[in-house]
């Protein structure tokens, strides 16, 4: 089964309760899991902020203002 038509049968059950309970669990769940927008990186984008950590672990960074000048910001 496809993942549409997943979704559309949990919907359907979801719908279908009068369990206020298990809408209540439904909800607590969707609202404390634990995503991590770094897990939706390809790996070459989780090799780029890894060397990124890596250069701020290693004293190499530079500050806000010093970017904005490096890269001709003007206000």
């Amino acid at each position: 089964m496809n993942i549409q038509a997943e979704k559309l049968n949990v919907l359907q059950q979801i719908i279908n309760t009068d369990d206020i309970s298990l809408i209540q669990d439904i909800k607590a769940y969707i609202s404390n899991r634990n995503l991590d927008w770094f897990d939706d990186l390809n790996d070459s984008q989780k090799s780029d902020v890894q060397e990124g950590l890596d250069q701020l672990d290693n004293g190499r960074s530079f500050s806000h203002e010093d970017a904005k000048k490096r890269f001709g910001f003007k206000q």
